[in-house]
């Protein structure tokens, strides 16, 4: 007799495929394992007894070994999933990920579908962060997604362990600490988060940080180890200075040198204001600008290496 491991998104046609070469296969299964009925869930890891000397048709096993082919159509449930709160973030995740995770805390009540055959998970959030985990129950073919549902004010999130693709925030969304580690993602959402003062984005890939110069109320920035280009630093820098507006004081910490050299850049004979032509020559201005370190200091360490009034 031969032992089947159950793996993700597997039914008992699947199973009687991939060992028989044919669905009538179930027949042998419900005769090795007597407690195996049609109305049974499998789950993943389920080990399941078969007569490993009986095959009813060969070529589509051998086509399938041959091709790498393991049948995974999944159960679906036909009922649909009912939500009470608006939706408010949707992910997208590779399609290869089977075990995810993310911490949340916060009041207010938070429901996730997690985009496969699972019911909603209904989440009441408390002061205490809570490690949320899922193994996805079936395979898809493009992109896997997530969706959460809620109004809830979340006073620590952290997403790294989604692996997201994207993020898309779809409402005003109020979180005071947010993570997002290793993610390659445009920021363009987090324009949409309010209330946040703590951004940890250690280790990012991205092309475009200027959504960030919308988040006025960040205290303190990480973007250690972060795959950013200088001149996409520049960028963001000389944005922040031309936009500054009213905002709090900020701790940025970077190990990614932005270019030029931290030195008063040159003013405009006429208008008397500044011509920033770098990263660095922008955050001298930040920090030497009285109004903008009246509340706070702002702060910039590079490396170890710190700049400030």
């Amino acid at each position: 007799m031969g032992k089947y491991r159950v793996i993700a998104g597997q039914n008992l046609y699947d199973i009687a495929l991939h060992i028989y070469g044919s669905i009538e296969g179930i027949v042998d299964l419900m005769m090795c394992n007597t407690d195996l009925s049609l109305d049974t869930t499998l789950k993943v890891g389920d080990e399941l007894i078969y007569s490993d000397d009986f095959v009813i048709n060969a070529d589509v096993v051998a086509y399938n070994e041959m091709h790498g082919i393991v049948p995974s159509n999944g159960e679906h449930h036909v009922y649909p999933k009912v939500f009470t709160k608006p939706l408010a973030v949707a992910f997208s995740l590779p399609t290869e990920l089977l075990n995810v995770q993310c911490l949340v805390s916060g009041i207010g009540t938070l429901e996730i579908d997690w985009g496969d055959n699972s019911d909603t998970e209904i989440v009441t959030l408390t002061d205490k962060p809570r490690i949320l985990k899922h193994t996805f129950d079936s395979k898809v073919r493009k992109r896997r997604r997530i969706r959460w549902f809620t109004d809830a004010y979340f006073k620590q999130v952290d997403w790294s362990g989604l692996k997201p693709n994207s993020v898309v925030i779809l409402r005003p969304l109020p979180i005071e600490e947010l993570t997002i580690k290793d993610a390659t993602l445009t920021l363009d959402s987090l324009q949409m988060v309010t209330g946040i003062y703590s951004l940890n984005l250690s280790g990012l890939s991205c092309g475009n940080l200027k959504p960030l110069v919308e988040c006025r109320e960040l205290m303190q920035l990480n973007l250690t180890d972060a795959r950013i280009k200088p001149t996409v630093f520049d960028e963001w820098l000389i944005a922040m200075v031309e936009r500054y507006g009213n905002r709090r004081s900020c701790e940025v910490t970077l190990t990614a040198v932005p270019t030029g050299v931290y030195q008063e850049p040159t003013r405009d004979e006429q208008t008397g204001r500044y011509i920033i032509t770098s990263g660095m020559e922008a955050i001298w201005v930040i920090t030497h600008e009285e109004s903008w370190n009246e509340g706070g200091k702002w702060k910039f360490i590079i490396n170890d290496k710190e700049y400030s009034v």
